[in-house]
């Protein structure tokens, strides 16, 4: 095998198939399936349909399906959507979903979506809520927000709050948009205090924009306190722009006595909270 690429197999498969080494990427994600369970034989049926072999997609679905595949409806739709063959694809999300397969219909929601069939997605995905997918309405409100109706996106994200793989902060981003910066401030400080730190920067810009920049300096001395190196320059800039030189020289040399030059480069290049 060349040394040239990743070494792990199934990232090592990708980056083959980008290279249009189709064959090499087919025969390692074969290896793979040969010895792994349902999700390398899917991850080889994928790979197999995305450039044009779908005849042999369909032989791994099978095989899936044969060796217990939990969602085989589901995995074909897929594949059947990677070929382009979309009017089979539904059909297929059809049969998924009367099996009453996990999330079969958010992706059917998914695919209106990408052919433009929007009034058809947002009904789908309200038939989803209302079967109990709650996850389902992070993806209504991003499509709500995505044709302007932010206020019942707002809505929708709220009440998707808590739901598994459900992220805080295009709730956020929203109520920014909106000019609802303490609202959104709400947002990320809960987040942050349920161990979401990296919303620390979205926390402070919040901050920021309300002048509330002890509060933002708060935070963004918490987060050099977890490790968060570049949150230096997010210092450097609040104190500069904030009449707190005193508090930056300081700052500045207790970092060159202790030795910590990269933390000083970044106190001294300091960006906004946007950029940090």
């Amino acid at each position: 095998m060349s040394t040239e690429g990743p070494t792990d197999p199934h990232e090592r498969a990708y980056w083959l198939a980008d290279r249009g080494r189709v064959t090499e990427a087919v025969a390692i994600l074969q290896e793979q399936a040969a010895a792994g369970d349902w999700s390398d034989r899917e991850q080889l049926a994928g790979l197999l349909a995305e450039h044009g072999r779908f005849d042999e997609a369909v032989v791994e679905w099978r095989a899936s399906v044969a060796a217990g595949h939990p969602t085989p409806h589901s995995a074909y739709a897929d594949l059947l959507e990677t070929a382009g063959r979309i009017e089979e694809a539904f059909a297929r999300w059809d049969t998924a979903i009367e099996a009453g397969e996990r999330g079969a219909r958010q992706n059917q929601a998914a695919l209106l979506t990408k052919v433009g069939r929007v009034d058809e997605a947002e009904a789908a995905y309200r038939t989803a809520i209302a079967a109990g997918e709650r996850d389902a309405r992070s993806d209504l409100a991003r499509l709500l927000a995505e044709q302007g109706r932010l206020e019942e996106a707002v809505t929708a994200y709220r009440s998707a709050t808590g739901a598994d793989g459900v992220a805080p902060w295009p709730l956020g981003e929203l109520l920014e948009r909106l000019g609802r910066t303490e609202e959104a401030i709400s947002v990320y400080q809960r987040a942050v205090a349920a161990g979401q730190g990296h919303l620390r920067k979205r926390l402070a810009r919040g901050l920021t924009r309300q002048g509330r920049i002890d509060d933002a300096v708060t935070v963004v001395r918490d987060a050099i306190q977890d490790g968060d190196l570049y949150a230096y320059k997010a210092l450097g800039y609040l104190l500069a722009t904030h009449g707190r030189e005193a508090e930056l020289l300081a700052e500045a040399q207790r970092l060159q006595d202790a030795g910590e030059l990269a933390k000083l480069f970044f106190l001294v290049t300091g960006e906004n909270t946007d950029g940090w």
